[in-house]
C-alpha cells in the first residue's frame, strides 16, 4: 500500500512540477509520509522513478491481442490511452508529463522513454505488417511513413492535451485521430 502510495504522489508532483524538481521528500510527505519514505522503499527518486515507469507508462504500450487483426493491433494503442485516461485522468497526465521530460539528454527518464518509444513503434510496424497479412490493412501503404504517422499522432494530441487541456478532449481527439486511420489505412469497404 506505501508503495502505491508514494507512486501516486510521484505522478502528481511529476505533473505539477516535473520530475527533476521533485525531490524524495516531497514524495513522501505528499504519500502522507516521512520525508525519508522514498529512501527507505525505492533506495532512490530515481528508483521511484524507474517503478512508476514500470508500473504505469509501461502500459501504454499493449502486446497484441493473439486473435487481433493487425489494424485491431495498431488501434489497441489509443484504445489503451482511452482506457487509462477513463478511469484516471490525472495519473494519464502524469504519464505523459514523464514521458515528455526525456526529450532532456541529461534527463533520467531518458533511455527508459526512448526504449519504450522504440518497442511501441516495433509493435505498430508488426501490427501493420499483420494488417497487410490478413487484410485488415491495404497493401499499398508505406509502412515506414504509417508507422510515424501513427506514433506522431499519439504525442501530438498528448502534448496538446497536456499543454492547453481546456482546449482539447482527449478522448474524441483519440476517436477523430483512429477514424482517419482508418479511412487512411484500412482497405475500402465495398
Amino acid at each position: 500500500m506505501s508503495s502505491q502510495r508514494l507512486l501516486i504522489a510521484a505522478a502528481e508532483l511529476i505533473v505539477e512540477k516535473g520530475w527533476e524538481a521533485t525531490t524524495a521528500a516531497e514524495i513522501g510527505r505528499r504519500a502522507g509520509y516521512s520525508r525519508a519514505m522514498v529512501h527507505a522503499r525505492y533506495g532512490s527518486k530515481d528508483a521511484i522513478l524507474a517503478a512508476f515507469q514500470q508500473t504505469y507508462v509501461a502500459r501504454l504500450n499493449p502486446d497484441p491481442e493473439p486473435d487481433a487483426d493487425g489494424l485491431a493491433q495498431v488501434l489497441a494503442h489509443f484504445e489503451r490511452i482511452q482506457e487509462i485516461h477513463a478511469v484516471d485522468p490525472a495519473l494519464m497526465r502524469a504519464m505523459f508529463v514523464s514521458a515528455f521530460e526525456a526529450v532532456k539528454t541529461v534527463s533520467p527518464l531518458r533511455e527508459a522513454v526512448r526504449t519504450q518509444l522504440r518497442d511501441a513503434a516495433g509493435k505498430i510496424e508488426a501490427g501493420l505488417r499483420t494488417g497487410i497479412d490478413d487484410g485488415s490493412i491495404r497493401p499499398d501503404i508505406d509502412i515506414d511513413s504509417a508507422r510515424e504517422d501513427i506514433t506522431a499522432s499519439v504525442f501530438g494530441i498528448a502534448f496538446q492535451w497536456i499543454v492547453v487541456p481546456e482546449d482539447h478532449d482527449l478522448d474524441a481527439e483519440i476517436n477523430r485521430v483512429r477514424a482517419r486511420l482508418i479511412s487512411s489505412y484500412a482497405p475500402a469497404r465495398v
